[in-house]
């Protein structure tokens, strides 16, 4: 399995038969085996997760599906038409698409997080499904309420075996900035796990890894230096 860090939250995994490309809005895709199936993945509408340029990708790779919440549809619908190769999720729904089980998770933000099952694989994309904990901007009631939105949405896949994960962890929320991760790790069963949404701040990495609160798990935690970096990952 072959895994590319394009940029921000977005991930291309490359499988067997299979291509999953996730959240991708700007930066150098890799170039996609016309071979393959590929599935293109937006969590929500928010211009860091999603741009209408994947719709360009059908151009050069007409095998492609594309798999959007359904806040796109909605706030981004000029772009949006009603097509075969688009499949529109709702969070709290689980469908079958081609041989690929999809599941999504209400987002603590807007949208969707995303578990598929493909190739006999489960793969968890966080979206903006994270503990938002934003200290002297946000009142007590409402980093608990984010709080509490969050770990619902986790909760339902408690103790789930995860083969691979891209999880948030945003070095804007200061000392926070590990909640989100840490809890995932701690309440799922995941093999492997990369973080996004750093905002260019890879020395989070770094951050968390070295931190009291990954020991038990910062050997399942990959270190991402810069975009475009590969890894090849045996599972």
């Amino acid at each position: 399995m072959k895994i590319t860090y394009i940029h921000h939250s977005s991930f291309c995994v490359e499988l067997q038969n299979s291509i999953l490309l996730f959240d991708y809005f700007k930066g150098e895709l890799p170039k996609f085996d016309k071979g393959k199936k590929l599935y293109v993945f937006a969590s929500h509408f928010h211009e860091d997760h999603f741009d209408k340029c994947i719709f360009e990708i059908a151009k050069d790779h007409p095998d492609v599906t594309y798999i959007l919440s359904k806040d796109i549809k909605k706030r981004r619908s000029k772009y949006v038409k009603s097509a075969d190769q688009i499949v529109v999720m709702n969070f709290d729904e689980e469908i079958t698409v081609d041989n690929m089980k999809i599941k999504t998770l209400e987002s603590s933000d807007i949208g969707v997080a995303f578990l598929i099952e493909i190739e006999g694989k489960v793969i968890y994309h966080a979206g903006d499904l994270n503990w938002w904990h934003w200290e002297g901007e946000n009142s007590p009631k409402e980093n608990k309420y984010a709080e509490d939105k969050f770990k619902s949405g986790i909760d339902r896949i408690k103790g789930r075996d995860i083969d691979l994960a891209f999880v948030p962890l945003d070095p804007r929320q200061g000392d926070f900035y590990y909640l989100g991760f840490d809890y995932f790790m701690r309440n799922t069963n995941t093999k492997i796990a990369f973080p996004m949404h750093m905002w260019g701040d890879f020395s989070i990495c770094d951050t968390f890894i070295n931190s009291k609160y990954a020991v038990n798990y910062k050997d399942k935690i990959v270190k991402i230096s810069n975009d475009n970096e590969s890894f090849n990952v045996e599972l």
